[in-house]
């Protein structure tokens, strides 16, 4: 059943019709893989929400749902400018913001006899930065009259859009205090750099829709999490399964979806009762390639049986006892 709700910001359907008959030539590999993505009504109404509540988008589920990649997608289907960041355990929230190179300002200083470079130069805009205002990211935040080095490289994915999607993928690798360091940044639509005693700030007539990750490693702050609109993506049925092969490889002429899918579905169900990691759409779709590519049959013979076990279930290589 479709639900019925307004899919006036974000309607997957409609572009989709519109992307048949454009040049697909032109696009970047990225690009061309974020349309291949497979939507449901739920991620549909979770990116309309918000959008219009101009709040970030949480997304958690099992290892192959599509966390990451939505994003992407999201950002293809409205035109965005696409940015994106993958969180570490050494990773700050100022460094979604700005980083300022203090060492190598001290070094150019002390090499011109004490003669204090301008901090433009030695500011880095932060993907939050390119989302809120790309061009006072190109200038590192000076003035128009102000004479850089060198200026900075837009990293927006593609996209020239006003407004933008942006990325922070795996949220919970990162140290708790960061995602708390993000609300008021992101409350406000603004932050300042200290640096240069200059404000950035949203303009009230661009958006930007933060998608955030998370594979549920560590339990998210309550104060961050009631900002939020949440998504949990489940990992695809066997219909969804071949709507995604499809979507990436084509029509199904041999026949390989179905058993594949069934297949994967086998060893997902075997691993979560081993409680071992099960093997993602990624592997699935890389199973129907070899199978094509190589002229295997799902289910027969030892070569079936090697490729199942190099591409789907991939035992553990730890050799300890």
């Amino acid at each position: 059943m479709t639900l019925q709700f307004n899919r006036t910001a974000f309607d997957p359907e409609t572009v989709r019709r519109r992307w048949k008959t454009q040049d697909t030539k032109k696009l970047s590999d990225e690009q061309s893989r974020a349309r291949r993505y497979e939507e449901r009504d739920d991620i549909v109404l979770a990116v309309n929400a918000a959008i219009v509540t101009r709040r970030p988008l949480l997304v958690y589920g099992p290892p192959g749902s599509g966390k990451s990649s939505l994003a992407g997608f999201v950002a293809e289907v409205l035109g965005w400018r696409y940015y994106e960041h993958v969180i570490t355990s050494r990773t700050q929230a100022l460094d979604l913001l700005w980083g300022f190179d203090a060492i190598r300002r001290l070094s150019d200083a002390q090499a011109k006899k004490g003669s204090l470079p301008a901090n433009h130069d030695y500011v880095e805009p932060g993907v939050l930065w390119w989302a809120f205002e790309s061009g006072s990211a190109l200038r590192r935040g000076a003035g128009a009259g102000v004479k850089l080095k060198a200026r900075p490289r837009d990293p927006a994915r593609w996209g020239k859009s006003p407004h933008a999607v942006v990325l922070l993928d795996e949220i919970d690798k990162a140290d708790p205090f960061v995602p708390n360091d993000l609300l008021i940044p992101l409350d406000r639509g603004s932050f300042d750099v200290t640096e240069l005693n200059a404000h950035i700030e949203l303009p009230r007539d661009r958006q930007v829709l933060l998608v955030i990750t998370t594979n549920g490693e560590r339990e998210l702050a309550p104060a961050f999490l009631r900002r939020c609109v949440q998504l949990e993506l489940k990992a695809p049925d066997l219909e969804q399964l071949q709507r995604i092969a499809e979507l990436h490889h084509g029509p199904d002429k041999g026949g390989l979806y179905e058993p594949v899918a069934n297949a994967l579905l086998l060893l997902q169900r075997a691993a979560r009762e081993k409680r071992v990691r099960p093997p993602s759409t990624a592997e699935f779709l890389d199973a129907i390639q070899a199978c094509r590519e190589l002229r295997i049959r799902p289910g027969m013979g030892e070569e079936w049986e090697l490729l199942t076990s190099g591409l789907l279930k991939k035992q553990s290589t730890f050799a300890g006892g």
